[in-house]
């Protein structure tokens, strides 16, 4: 489950310049004093709490030079970045400036014009239908009803009409439209209109919009975590700001962006990895998280560094003066070199920091979604977790966490250890037409949840 200790050393190995060191030379004693840089604010001193204001405003106004979020006619998500002066292409819908929608509201819904101007479409408002008379039970689908060829629409976009237009153009058309039902005209209304008006919808950037663009776009990468998944592992860990976290992330960093965005800047979140270098949480920049979501929060170790035996051997007080001469010499004569320094001593302050937080313990809960056998994530795990903290388990195969289920059961510090499958249906909710999709995801995976008890017999 984890790499080799002298992998993780060597990933991480850092020099520590020390201030002063007794060097022997043919038995001369000869003491060096090194000048140290300049010390930085630690990287686990936590920055300001975030305010109200400023957690609204992440996922109230559409930010500049960021990946955004767009829906399209299709239903379909999109992912693009807003540089300030770039024109932006949706592909077949048309092409907008960046500049027209920074700093303005998410949720409004913009037409492109045929001049590449955006007008905010006006949401209908939902009314009940007139009873009619109508019925559809002599319209025959014999693909004569339309007589506006494909030609004729062709060639009403060549000649410059809007969306619009052309719909108008195709319900005149249409002979069998009239003796349609109101529902049915309503329901052939959206089906032009999602095909003709070129028009889009920024989404803010929460949990719900991320997780469900990466689960239509790619959900083996997010290990069938739909939105629904992911609200309820959070739901089952309690995760609330001020709370202490360990997340085991095999999700590109779906899973660590939930967690850290319902944190808000308060509380800590230990990521434990097995990559030879800080992982890359690819997932994460689409949550559009500001520093003070992360920094003095979010801390990263290996598995080998939760062994309690691992020791740094990178460290220069852990190995042989021979190889300390040299870098104890050095007085940093350049701007560069001192930089330099000073990144790796904070380094190794903020990874000591960050292992003594671990062993440490009391830990609120633990979140996993991680290709490994999940007992064996949880087993190894159990000690720095506090009493009546919860284990969260997400995995699209169910028989992983039958097995762990099990043997969680029969460890007397887990209590309530259950398996459940999460379920989601959209409904459509309109006056007199209220009815579910008719097309949905079969599964969102199965998550297993239990709570950690403290023994009083061991501990």
């Amino acid at each position: 489950m984890v790499a080799d200790e002298e992998t993780a050393a060597a990933a991480s190995s850092s020099d520590v310049p020390s201030t002063m060191a007794t060097l022997q030379e043919g038995g001369a004693k000869e003491q060096v004093v090194c000048t140290d840089p300049p010390r930085k604010k630690s990287r686990h001193e936590k920055p300001a709490p975030l305010t109200n204001e400023a957690l609204r405003t992440r996922t109230m106004f559409v930010p500049a030079r960021k990946q955004t979020l767009l829906r399209l006619p299709s239903g379909i998500i999109k992912q693009v970045t807003l540089d300030p002066g770039k024109m932006i292409s949706i592909g077949k819908f048309g092409t907008f400036k960046a500049d027209e929608i920074i700093g303005r509201p998410f949720g409004l819904t913009y037409e492109i014009q045929s001049d590449g101007t955006l007008q905010i479409m006006q949401q209908a408002v939902a009314e009940a239908l007139v009873e009619s008379e109508a019925t559809n039970e002599n319209i025959f689908d014999d693909g004569e009803s339309q007589t506006l060829s494909y030609e004729d629409i062709q060639a009403l976009k060549q000649g410059g009409a809007t969306g619009r237009e052309i719909i108008q153009k195709q319900l005149e058309g249409n002979k069998s439209y009239e003796l349609r039902t109101a529902y049915s005209q309503e329901k052939i209304m959206k089906r032009k209109e999602s095909k003709h008006l070129h028009f889009f919808t920024p989404l803010p950037p929460d949990t719900f919009h991320v997780a469900a663009y990466h689960f239509e776009r790619s959900p083996d990468k997010v290990r069938g975590m739909r939105s629904d998944a992911l609200a309820q592992c959070l739901s089952f860990a309690n995760v609330q700001a001020g709370g202490k976290y360990l997340v085991v992330d095999g999700i590109g960093g779906l899973l660590t962006g939930a967690v850290l965005e319902r944190l808000g800047g308060a509380g800590s979140v230990h990521l434990i990895h097995d990559a030879d270098s800080p992982p890359a949480l690819e997932l994460m920049p689409l949550f559009n998280l500001t520093p003070s979501h992360t920094n003095g929060v979010l801390k990263t170790m290996h598995w080998a560094a939760t062994e309690a035996a691992w020791t740094l051997r990178m460290f220069y007080l852990l190995t042989p003066a021979s190889h300390m001469s040299d870098e104890l010499a050095k007085v940093y004569p350049t701007e560069r070199e001192r930089q330099r320094a000073r990144k790796k001593r904070e380094g190794i302050e903020d990874f000591i920091a960050t292992r003594q937080q671990f062993f440490d313990g009391e830990f609120d809960a633990v979140l996993v979604a991680s290709p490994y056998e999940p007992y064996s994530v949880v087993n190894r795990l159990i000690p720095y977790l506090a009493g009546s903290s919860n284990v969260v388990v997400h995995s699209p195969h169910l028989q992983p966490l039958v097995e762990a289920q099990a043997r969680m059961r029969a460890n007397p510090v887990f209590i309530n250890v259950s398996v459940t499958e999460p379920w989601l249906r959209r409904y459509q909710v309109l006056p007199q037409r209220t009815h579910p999709d008719m097309m949905t995801s079969a599964s969102a995976g199965y998550i297993l949840h239990g709570i950690r008890i403290l023994d009083t017999s061991t501990e």
